[in-house]
């Protein structure tokens, strides 16, 4: 009798686990409202909940969707990153039916953008090219 509960015990313990996903170096352009041009972001995160990691494909299509719908200057807050999380956990309960029960934010960067006239440009202003 003692065995079978346990077995029980431990079955029910296991519906009870969480997983855990990383998502690591996530890029996405935003729109930006004082430059009004998309600025690409970069991001990495990790979520804890049930069947994060069976469904990882729509995790990724939860972020691609949640995290264009914020403005840049708005992430860069910390009630904007609050925000950000509890959008995530909504819209996959509700479009997925997954429940993410936390998610941490390792990085949120602003990626620069890098082209050959920006590197000219910045090369003029230190003075290594004359005009």
């Amino acid at each position: 009798m003692l065995k079978i509960l346990f077995i029980i015990f431990i079955g029910f313990m296991s519906l009870q686990a969480e997983d855990t996903l990383s998502v690591n170096e996530f890029k996405a352009s935003i729109f930006s409202r004082v430059s009004k041009k998309p600025v690409q972001i970069e991001t990495s995160l990790i979520f804890e909940g049930r069947d994060v990691e069976e469904y990882d494909f729509k995790i990724i299509d939860v972020l691609n969707i949640i995290i264009g719908s914020f403005y840049v200057e708005n992430l860069l807050t910390s009630k904007g990153k609050e925000g950000l999380k509890e959008t995530i956990i909504k819209y996959a309960s509700n479009k997925y039916g997954i429940d993410i029960d936390n998610i941490y934010i390792q990085k949120l960067n602003i990626v620069k953008n890098t082209t050959a006239k920006t590197i000219i440009d910045e090369l003029r202003k230190e003075g290594y090219i004359r005009k």
